[in-house]
């Protein structure tokens, strides 16, 4: 009698996977951003689509890749619209040089790791593609994934919600209020200029 819950929850993530304990949907859309706007190891953009509102990435690292790649360690600083933050692990961002300071990205998994808001205890993978302009500073990416939500406080409160690295969430633990006019303005400035297009 002590086993039904854990033994029917066994059954359910067996036959179901994560979409037992939570909501998992397809995902995907575009990001836009600008190097150097801080510093120059930054960008700062937006993202449209499901994930939609403001995204910066610092990059931590760069390395020579095979087959004459160049490989990016980077770190996401991810604010949707509503003004939940979407916490991202580490990422490996490959390109490959197809013009002078022009490269195509080849390979750039994402994988989010939580959350807070709606994506306090999400779980997801994205699959990036698109260019990376360091003659004009630009970069245009798009995205595609899944994403699975907690579906109650419970399922939210009993997951994982700070990022998966306690030295990065210390780094990037930034007050929403601080973040939200920034979101603010980046979208309001990139809708123009989209819509200029």
């Amino acid at each position: 009698m002590h086993f039904t819950k854990p033994v029917l929850a066994a059954i359910l993530f067996l036959c179901l996977g994560l979409s037992a304990f939570g909501q998992c949907v397809h995902v995907g859309g575009g990001i836009i951003t600008n190097v150097g706007v801080i510093s120059a190891d930054r960008t700062l953009g937006t993202a449209t689509g499901d994930l939609s509102g403001a995204i910066g990435v610092q990059i931590v690292s760069q390395s020579a890749g095979p087959g004459g790649t160049t490989v990016l360690t980077v770190h996401h600083f991810w604010v949707t619209e509503s003004g939940d933050t979407i916490f991202v692990d580490p990422a490996q961002l490959t390109a490959k040089l197809v013009a002078p300071n022009l490269f195509a990205v080849v390979t750039y998994p994402v994988s989010i790791s939580g959350g807070t808001g709606k994506f306090k205890g999400a779980t997801g993978k994205l699959k990036v593609i698109g260019e990376v302009d360091f003659n004009d500073g630009q970069v245009a990416l798009r995205y595609t994934g899944r994403v699975c939500f907690a579906t109650s406080d419970d399922d939210k409160d009993a997951a994982a919600v700070t990022h998966s690295d306690a030295g990065v969430a210390a780094k990037v633990a930034v007050p929403a209020e601080q973040l939200r006019p920034v979101s603010n303005v980046m979208l309001a400035r990139e809708r123009r200029r989209l819509a200029q297009l």
